[in-house]
């Protein structure tokens, strides 16, 4: 059993009640949200690779996953969640920089959490095959889009890197696994090396790259 972690529990924006696991003590850390068939433990192998590269994480439970329960916003406001999330990780001392992961579900609801941050609070946002959401072209915090080329949300992915207009980048993986999935296909070591370097790009680094497919 993965070790590497402590078992954390923080407050959602709406006053639900979240369980997470903590790997790490580096400045740089990433806040890892599950897709819908998914959760915390799904991201650990990710967690223990981030870790080797000097790079913490937080893979929590969202509402009525685990041990995790709503707040006053209902079952399915995992954009509260996500902003728990972020006041917990800015309260750690030895947190720098804070960069969102999400898949599917998830990619959505840090999509939609992003709205509310600036670069300042924000280094990034990573959205893997993320579901559609409205309003991308309202967020100042830089995007990376990722999927793959024949999966049900790549014309979605396309329509949202066009329409933002933050610094973005978008790379599309050949075949049709789906958000987490793509962790257990052969593209799974270049998916966590782009992660990686998203995570540790500097804030100057980061601008429109255009379509990488």
């Amino acid at each position: 059993m993965n070790m590497n972690f402590k078992d954390v529990n923080f407050g959602s924006a709406d006053g639900g009640n979240l369980y997470g696991s903590l790997f790490g003590l580096y400045p740089d850390i990433a806040i890892l949200a599950h897709g819908r068939v998914f959760n915390k433990e799904s991201y650990y192998d990710l967690c223990d690779v981030l870790l080797k590269n000097k790079i913490s994480s937080l893979a929590f439970d969202f509402r009525g996953y685990g041990n995790s329960k709503a707040g006053s916003a209902g079952i399915n406001a995992y954009g509260e969640d996500i902003i728990g999330a972020i006041k917990f990780v800015q309260s750690l001392d030895f947190v720098k920089n804070i960069t969102l992961l999400g898949s599917s579900m998830g990619g959505g609801a840090v999509l939609n959490a992003s709205k509310l941050y600036k670069p300042s609070e924000i280094k990034s946002v990573i959205a893997l095959s993320p579901v559609y959401t409205e309003g991308v072209d309202f967020i100042d915090v830089p995007i990376h889009y990722l999927g793959t080329e024949g999966e049900q949300f790549a014309e979605g992915i396309r329509k949202m890197h066009a329409m933002t207009k933050s610094p973005k980048t978008v790379h599309f993986f050949k075949g049709s696994a789906h958000a987490q999935n793509i962790l257990a296909t052969e593209a799974k070591d270049e998916l966590i090396s782009l992660i990686i370097s998203y995570i540790k790009k500097e804030k100057d680094e980061t601008k429109d790259m255009g379509k990488a497919e």
